[in-house]
């Protein structure tokens, strides 16, 4: 998760935005994170890819490997969840994103809804897609 926000952030992101960003990655708040959310991951012969987890309606921590990225692991991630969080019963799917994910999202289906600014990040886009 933290290369993929070093990596994949730096040109749409200041140093101090990317620091905020990935120092809450470390094991005790993946952990906290984990009671609360349904995390899902992508392996290929025991290698985690990448990562995607759902919170109610809103999708939160999405991250592949940058060297991965552009190869389907993201969209077959967001495919899985959307697909899930139908069965469970959500009618529309919410995400913050990155500037960086925007075209992704969109991509798939993602609509704008409002654009604004985190302390100590910077801009993010609220997007949403009805299921």
């Amino acid at each position: 998760m933290r290369e993929t926000i070093v990596t994949s952030l730096s040109s749409d992101y200041s140093k101090k935005a990317i620091k905020v960003l990935s120092g809450g990655y470390d094991a005790e708040g993946l952990i906290k994170h984990s009671e609360k959310t349904a995390i899902f991951v992508a392996f290929q012969d025991g290698k985690l890819l990448g990562t995607i987890s759902l919170e109610g309606n809103r999708i939160r921590n999405m991250f592949v490997l940058p060297k991965l990225q552009g190869k389907k692991i993201g969209s077959k991630l967001l495919k899985y969840i959307e697909k899930f969080a139908k069965k469970r019963g959500e009618k529309t799917l919410k995400v913050r994103s990155s500037l960086t994910a925007f075209g992704f999202y969109q991509r798939l289906g993602y609509c704008k809804t409002r654009r604004g600014s985190i302390k100590l990040i910077g801009s993010v886009i609220w997007m949403k897609k009805e299921l």
